[in-house]
């Protein structure tokens, strides 16, 4: 099994890549147990719900690596991690870089980590979630290619919300308002966009892996065919191998 990544985080004056480059940021909550995937402990003890945490956001950053040879790749983690961990089981190809989200609310976040891209001299941005790690690459880079013509991009979820956000020119005001975590998380995004000007793009709609049932979803695809992420793969093999220690705890 591939070994933890060393969180080495970077200030927040460090620029995020270089004049006319593109600019990959993959936000994700900082893997401490008891603080993440609390939708899945009904299932799963924080332990191990952090462990699939950790690995759906390694296969994530497996897959933005591979797929964006020329992006600058960053990860922006909720919170400093607690010293001296290893990021609790991440790993990251090493072309990512890690820094970690500053403001309020996610919109502020988000519109802070658009910003300090922009400024370094981005071309274009997208910002991506953690929970799809099984995102089809041509929908990545889709979200990159619709960036030549329109101002925006966006990637909806099922639930109302989106795993991408893109940009070629940003302003704060795309967040102004938005109710996060909410089915109108997208269509309010996308209203504020309007009156903007923005010209957008939407792309195919995808699944977040949020709740149990996405998990089911996700090994039933497996079953039919559809690989797992490796290191999704990993922590279900890992998890049956440990018998009745590692058993799934599933809700009365």
């Amino acid at each position: 099994m591939a070994q933890p990544t060393k969180l080495e985080i970077a200030a927040a004056s460090v620029p995020l890549g270089g004049p006319g480059e593109d600019c990959a940021i993959l936000f994700a909550r900082t893997p401490i147990p008891g603080k993440v995937k609390s939708r899945l402990w009904t299932h799963l003890p924080p332990v191990l719900a952090c462990a699939f945490h950790c690995a759906a956001v390694s296969d994530t950053a497996a897959l933005l690596a591979e797929t964006l040879r020329d992006a600058a790749l960053w990860v922006f983690f909720s919170e400093t991690p607690p010293t001296g961990t290893r990021g609790s089981g991440v790993v990251l190809p090493p072309d990512f870089r890690c820094t970690v989200q500053e403001g309020g609310d996610l919109g502020d976040r988000m519109a802070e980590a658009f910003a300090r891209a922009f400024a370094a001299g981005a071309k274009r941005v997208v910002i991506f979630g953690s929970d799809s790690p099984t995102l089809p690459p041509a929908i990545i880079r889709g979200a990159f290619d619709a960036l030549a013509e329109c101002d925006l991009v966006i990637g909806p979820t099922e639930d109302g919300g989106y795993y991408l956000i893109g940009c070629r020119r940003f302003d704060p005001q795309v967040f102004h308002g938005v109710e996060w975590s909410t089915q109108w998380t997208c269509e309010q995004t996308l209203a504020n966009a309007r009156r903007l000007g923005y010209r957008m793009a939407q792309l195919e709609r995808w699944f977040d892996l949020d709740e149990w049932n996405d998990v089911e979803r996700l090994l039933a695809d497996a079953r039919q065919g559809n690989p797992l992420p490796s290191h999704l793969a990993t922590f279900f093999r890992e998890l049956d191998a440990a018998g009745e220690q590692g058993r799934i705890v599933r809700s009365e």
